[in-house]
């Protein structure tokens, strides 16, 4: 290895001869995205009209990092057309287009007839004849892809000079597409909100919109003096739940989405409004749970089932009486919750099964909208 002289020491008086050179690779680490690509797909011929929609084959369309781009045949070749989140500021001969991202639909600017009868254009249209092509786009997403640190070791396809494959971290960020209850509740919060942050929903409304990947979000007033006049927001991560349980490391939100909610936030505040955004602290649950089964029934499965719904019912991203969670600051009960009840093919009098086990949960505080515990700072603007 050639490297510079440190100061002091002799330099070289001829010029080193190299003999040999040896090049050794051990491995590399490069981020991955569940979703498949697809690429040059033609989604049609335009007919030269104002707000024409093409569909896409797959759906709906994730944004795996890079920007989405469409392409418009000419003369010349094909033209790159922009992608832009709404048609209120494309003048007339603006090459853009708005994404449906759930139903993987291209949309070109529309014609609007103005109050005295002309007709404007936001944004172009490609003109008759010319090919829609979508050159590159991913399809995919969803909770299925948080897997957990070590699941991932199959190579789909052969590469050279690549033996073998492994997530050395967990899979993070996976979360399901919108329902229409929550778009109907979103609605009349970002009406509201218009972009400022001022009550407890407009932060929780605001963290959600910069940041879509985690799972759930809660603010709340600070707790102390010296944060007066400040709010918490704590954000939970989506992460892979296996047999109804998660892990305590799992629960960490990345960095990366941490600052884009502190961005985002930070411009949408009113002045003097502190914010610190951080994970709620989780408390671990102990269960120890008495089963008695029927006679020659497979003890070990009647453990295995207990435990999941157990773990799930006290799971903080999908357990809670109604599966959204485990609720906020809500107190463990010190009875057999009733919606974990279940009637197996055990559930006769016979040979006792004692297990337990322990599970991240909410835990009890004094006010019914706090966090698990009193949270740790993670980041603050």
């Amino acid at each position: 290895m050639l490297a510079a002289s440190e100061p002091g020491e002799p330099s070289y008086t001829a010029s080193p001869v190299i003999r040999a050179l040896q090049a050794s690779t051990v491995g590399g680490t490069i981020g991955a995205v569940h979703a498949e690509l697809v690429q040059d797909e033609t989604l049609g011929a335009s007919e030269g009209t104002a707000g024409q929609r093409f569909a896409a084959q797959r759906s709906p369309i994730l944004r795996a990092g890079d920007d989405l781009r469409v392409h418009v045949t000419t003369e010349e070749g094909w033209e790159e057309w922009t992608e832009v989140e709404h048609f209120a500021a494309s003048g007339p001969d603006d090459r853009h287009f708005v994404v449906d991202a759930v139903s993987a639909e291209i949309c070109f600017g529309p014609a609007v007839r103005e109050a005295d009868g002309t007709l404007r254009r936001y944004g172009s249209s490609p003109p008759k004849g010319a090919l829609i092509q979508l050159p590159r786009y991913a399809v995919g997403g969803g909770r299925r892809g948080n897997v957990s640190k070590g699941a991932i070791r199959t190579l789909k396809s052969s590469i050279p000079f690549v033996a073998s494959v492994e997530n050395r971290r967990p899979a993070v960020g996976g979360v399901e597409g919108e329902t229409l209850d929550e778009a109907k509740a979103r609605g009349p919060i970002l009406l509201r909100t218009r972009s400022r942050a001022v009550t407890a929903e407009d932060f929780e409304q605001l963290a959600r919109a910069a940041a879509p990947e985690i799972a759930r979000v809660r603010c709340i007033a600070a707790n102390n003096e010296a944060e007066a006049g400040g709010v918490r927001v704590l954000v939970v991560p989506a992460a892979e739940t296996v047999r109804g349980q998660v892990r305590f490391e799992d629960l960490v939100p990345p960095t990366s989405s941490l600052e884009a909610i502190r961005d985002e936030l930070d411009s949408a505040r009113l002045i003097g409004t502190r914010v610190i955004i951080e994970p709620p602290m989780y408390r671990g649950v102990t269960i120890v749970a008495q089963l008695r089964a029927r006679p020659r029934a497979d003890v070990e499965r009647i453990r295995t089932e207990a435990l999941e719904r157990l773990g799930q019912y006290f799971n903080p991203l999908v357990g809670g009486p109604d599966g959204n969670g485990w609720p906020w600051g809500r107190p463990v009960p010190r009875w057999t919750p009733a919606g974990t009840r279940t009637r197996s093919r055990s559930d006769r009098p016979g040979r006792p099964s004692r297990r337990s086990s322990t599970w991240p949960t909410a835990s009890p505080v004094r006010s019914s909208i706090a966090p698990a515990c009193r949270p740790r700072r993670r980041s603050s603007r």
